[in-house]
């Protein structure tokens, strides 16, 4: 369900100086996303899948990292360390692709300029988060010196990242829904397959079986009926040695209650 602080914008609330006329918006429920409530022949819907996807990974790995973080047995605090590591890479990685693709190729249609000016913040604690994970490594590594376990640190700061995050998804979402159908298909294919060279540029770097196992764990099954774009059987096997070879990390992730969310 949808939070208190999540706002749903309605035609004019945004964009109305820049794009008065109506236009037909989309209508995806983020927190009911499968291949029964998306019509994927919509190549409109089809494009924007995407972008709600991310964003549910996003929303409970950070939620995962938070709950977490204060209370993780020091046995399993070098695993957790990389599931929260790959988190914070996630969403960082994800501003670059905004950044960088998504709001270059929409301007002429969609303008998202305050969506951009709160990305300052998120990267602030971002910025925090990266220099706690530091001092958690440094903590596993031990040896006369080594820090205490910044789990009260990560957890307060991944909170307030959390808090800042919500409001800023569900507003770039609703701007993606209302205005998405003014930019021509071919713009917005060829942002498709940009950010798509992107991740899997990533993804080779990362590895394929963990990146891709890391990120399918943040989704529903009915989620997986529509993404990512892959044939079932390799996506059952890509989850199957994900978890014979990252199970320790992955176990960070979301329950299946907050898979729902």
């Amino acid at each position: 369900m949808a939070t208190s602080k999540e706002q749903v914008l309605k035609y004019n609330d945004l964009n109305a100086d820049k794009f008065p006329e109506p236009v037909e918006p989309l209508h995806i429920d983020k927190y009911n996303l499968s291949a029964a409530t998306v019509d994927m022949k919509d190549p409109f819907a089809a494009s924007l899948v995407g972008l709600f996807t991310i964003h549910a990974l996003v929303r409970r790995s950070l939620r995962a990292v938070a709950r977490q973080a204060r209370n993780v047995e020091p046995a399993k605090r070098a695993a957790f360390v990389e599931y929260a590591k790959m988190t914070f890479e996630t969403l960082n990685s994800h501003h670059h692709h905004e950044e960088e693709i998504f709001f270059p190729a929409l301007k002429p249609y969609v303008d998202f300029t305050e969506s951009s000016h709160e990305h300052e913040e998120i990267e602030q604690l971002l910025h925090q988060n990266f220099e706690y994970i530091k001092t958690a490594q440094a903590h596993i590594k031990g040896g006369e010196g080594s820090p205490a376990w910044p789990g009260e640190e990560i957890s307060s700061t991944t909170e307030r990242l959390v808090e800042v995050l919500l409001p800023h998804l569900q507003k770039e979402e609703t701007l993606s829904c209302l205005y998405v159908r003014r930019t021509p298909l071919t713009a917005l294919h060829e942002c498709d397959k940009k950010i798509e060279k992107a991740v899997f540029d990533e993804l080779k770097q990362q590895g394929v079986i963990w990146g891709t196992s890391y990120q399918l764990r943040h989704l529903s099954k009915k989620e997986k009926e529509i993404f990512p774009p892959m044939p079932t059987i390799v996506r059952l096997g890509i989850e199957f040695f994900g978890w014979l070879g990252y199970g320790k990390t992955l176990q960070f992730g979301p329950t299946e209650e907050e898979l729902k969310n």
